[in-house]
């Protein structure tokens, strides 16, 4: 049956076939039994093989047919054999004057599948979709007929191990590198993955998707088709093919086909001992998120308001790559950007266009830093200035100064929490009194992933789990999930992120300890006794709520107890 059975129950709920309610039913069951969802929803009576065969023929453009044993053509079913067919469940039907071998397949197999089906036969290769009982029905006695289960005659012919279609030959590979960039692409974007990465190893070119900020492995190929593969993403972000000793960055849009979906694609190079390695990073074209929508509480999401609201100041973000920094930066730009205000940015790179907002790219080959950038913003008349990163004394200190003039400045640091922000500051030998004076407020976070709400279950912690958050038992009121993993999740039990946060407002009490030179322990310690909520407590309380579990929150924020 389908593999994409998200995509696929998708079409159907669209299309009026089954209901939101009935997939949720299928789902439960599917968290239990581990079964294709498509097969749950025709034992449940929702839907017939037949709606599954044309939803999918539908969603890949393909023929629907319906077999009978006279359709069935003996020289066709001798092109593929027996062990081959019945495990992917296909069956070789016609060859046509063209010389096209014609297949029907219960799914939609893979470029690398087809291609090797392809070199098997010898001749083209055309799909069609049939019912998966339609296929079993006349397997058997198609090839009982024509004795072909043997695969010896096919061995001579094409060698191929037993029950196993081969990696294609490097030749075939070279020609279809098009196809292959752009199957795994598309499948990165409907498995809502934020980066592709293509690593050439000794023995083969690995493909990893980075899906709710975890790495998994999705194919291997021959080592061979790592140059051409590499060769066309930088094609597609004009990039220099023929250098291949420097590291290289560019870009370009993709357009899914089948859902329309189009994705702004940041892509890196970056050469290796065994060739070079590509990370995609897919940044789909969407409106800025909601505060709320980013897993703020109320009253973070009021007391960060009051800050950026303010007329100046300097506002930090800051977390580690991968924190979700730019995320709640331009989600605070989404509630600034109002007619009466002139709001600049510069960044590297500009991530999400936003209508309104004058967004300045840096161009280090131009000569355009963010130091420079900010130079010539300030003589633009600005209100609100957005910058990218602060990496560099220069850059903080055009940062600082802009706002003690009477500008709102926002932008990101790399420390772990938020009183480290600071002394960061001061260590990249920016003055203490233009720290106190300039900086409001800084938001620290993390993102975390999300219990599957298909497949949560409750559980009762262990002690030892229990201290890590330094408590000694759950309330009767708390309940702690985890989810057990299934197909709507990809048997992860996390599906989708949320983030946790810790806001430091900065008033006359924090001001004093950084002209005194206090520690960033120090300054943590008097904002945790003006209540201020740092990151491991936010994240509890989403554990409390079951929206995540206690090992994400211990996956991503170090604790100070921990052994």
């Amino acid at each position: 049956m389908l593999d994409k059975s998200n995509e696929f129950v998708t079409d159907l709920i669209k299309e009026g076939v089954i209901t939101e309610t009935q997939l949720d039913e299928a789902f439960k069951i599917q968290a239990k039994t581990k079964e294709a969802i498509e097969n749950i929803l025709i034992k449940l009576g929702y839907l017939t093989e037949d709606n599954v065969a044309y939803s999918i023929s539908k969603r890949f453009k393909l023929e629907y047919i319906k077999l009978k044993i006279s359709d069935i053509q003996p020289r066709a079913v001798m092109s593929i054999p027996y062990i081959i067919a019945y495990r992917y469940n296909i069956l070789p039907f016609k060859i046509d004057d063209n010389n096209n071998l014609h297949i029907a397949c219960d799914r939609y197999h893979g470029l690398q599948i087809i291609e090797n089906l392809r070199r098997l036969a010898g001749r083209p290769i055309i799909i069609s979709i049939a019912t998966t009982s339609n296929i079993h029905d006349l397997l058997d006695s198609v090839y009982k007929q024509n004795m072909n289960k043997d695969l010896s005659d096919v061995a001579v012919r094409n060698p191929i191990l037993a029950g196993e279609i081969m990696p294609a030959k490097k030749s075939d590979l070279e020609k279809n590198v098009v196809k292959i960039v752009d199957e795994i692409i598309k499948k990165a974007i409907e498995e809502r993955a934020t980066d592709i990465h293509f690593e050439t190893q000794r023995e083969k070119l690995r493909v990893r998707f980075r899906v709710d900020g975890i790495l998994r492995e999705k194919n291997t190929f021959p080592p061979d088709i790592s140059s051409p593969l590499i060769s066309r993403i930088k094609v597609l972000s004009n990039l220099d093919i023929a250098e291949r000793r420097i590291p290289q960055d560019g870009n370009f849009t993709f357009v899914h086909p089948s859902i329309g979906k189009e994705v702004d694609i940041r892509v890196s190079i970056l050469p290796n001992i065994w060739g070079e390695k590509a990370v995609l990073r897919l940044l789909p074209t969407t409106k800025a998120m909601t505060l709320e929508s980013l897993g703020m509480k109320k009253d973070t999401v009021e007391d960060y308001l009051s800050l950026i609201k303010k007329p100046s100041g300097l506002i930090l973000i800051s977390g580690p790559t991968g924190s979700g920094k730019t995320t709640t930066l331009y989600s605070s730009l989404s509630v600034l950007n109002v007619p009466e205000v002139n709001i600049v940015t510069v960044e590297d790179p500009v991530e999400y266009k936003i209508d309104g907002v004058t967004q300045v790219q840096v161009d280090r080959a131009q000569k355009i830093t963010f130091a420079k950038a900010l130079r010539f913003i300030l003589r633009q008349d600005p209100d609100i200035i957005m910058i990218g990163e602060i990496r560099d004394k220069e850059t903080a200190d055009i940062a600082l100064q802009a706002s003690l003039t009477g500008h709102l400045v926002l932008s990101t640091i790399h420390t772990n929490d938020s009183a480290s922000a600071l002394t960061r500051l001061i260590d990249m030998g920016c003055e203490p009194f233009l720290v106190s004076s300039a900086v409001t407020g800084i938001l620290a976070q993390r993102l975390v992933r999300v219990n599957c709400k298909f497949c949560k279950k409750l559980f009762s912690p262990t002690q030892n789990e229990l201290k890590k958050f330094n408590i000694s038992h759950l309330s009767e009121d708390i309940k702690w999930f985890r989810g057990e993993g299934c197909g709507s999740c990809q048997n992860t039990g996390y599906k989708g992120r949320v983030g946790i946060f810790e806001l430091l407002k900065v008033d006359k009490d924090i001001r004093k300890e950084i002209m005194k030179g206090s520690s960033s322990d120090e300054i943590r310690e008097l904002a945790i006794s003006k209540k201020m909520r740092t990151l491991i407590e936010d994240g509890l309380l989403k554990v409390n709520e079951g929206i995540t579990t206690p090992e994400e929150i211990l996956r991503v924020v170090i604790l100070e107890n921990e052994e």
